[in-house]
């Protein structure tokens, strides 16, 4: 249980990952961090797999988008990764996931990789190998996660202009 593995790192500098449970229950994924977190955790972050859903996706795991982000909202400080591999289910689909995890500001991907993939003893559809996980980190768009400085100045003259229109307007 949860409460035993917090038991067990309790005042240790150990790094915990907590992955989404596979059904979607934002709350359960919730307690488990605060669980940790009150038992001293400090090292913590959370590991978005998706969720088992009944409708048809053509994914493994449904990526339920809005889940991570309200975790996100709730814990702006924790780290949140994503595991593309559980998601996808499928190598083809792995760029796809990964890149819209990190359009959506997650601090990392865990990837499944293995060196001969078709003969791993499990999960052998979605796991690629160190070359291909080279070529998807290279195919991926790393953006700011905040506005730079000419995205802001645009900001505000925009800002600016409707004010005046807004005066004109009044």
């Amino acid at each position: 249980s949860v409460q035993e593995i917090a038991d067990a790192v309790k005042g240790t500098d150990v790094p915990v990952l907590v992955k989404n449970p596979i059904n979607p229950d934002l709350g359960l994924w919730i307690g488990a961090l605060e669980r940790l977190r009150r038992a001293g955790v400090e090292r913590l972050a959370a590991v978005h797999r998706g969720f088992s859903w009944f409708d048809r996706t053509p994914y493994r795991n449904d990526p339920m988008w809005e889940f991570p982000i309200r975790l996100k909202a709730a814990f702006p400080d924790l780290e949140l990764l994503c595991d593309p591999s559980h998601i996808a289910g499928s190598r083809s689909l792995l760029g796809a996931v990964a890149q819209q995890a990190l359009d959506l500001n997650f601090s990392g991907l865990m990837v499944e990789t293995h060196c001969d993939p078709p003969n791993a003893l499990s999960d052998a559809d979605q796991q690629i190998d160190p070359g291909a996980l080279r070529t998807l980190i290279e195919g991926l768009i790393f953006r700011e996660a905040s506005p730079g400085a000419a995205l802001k100045d645009r900001l505000q003259a925009l800002r600016d202009q409707i004010d005046r229109i807004d005066e004109d307007i009044a």
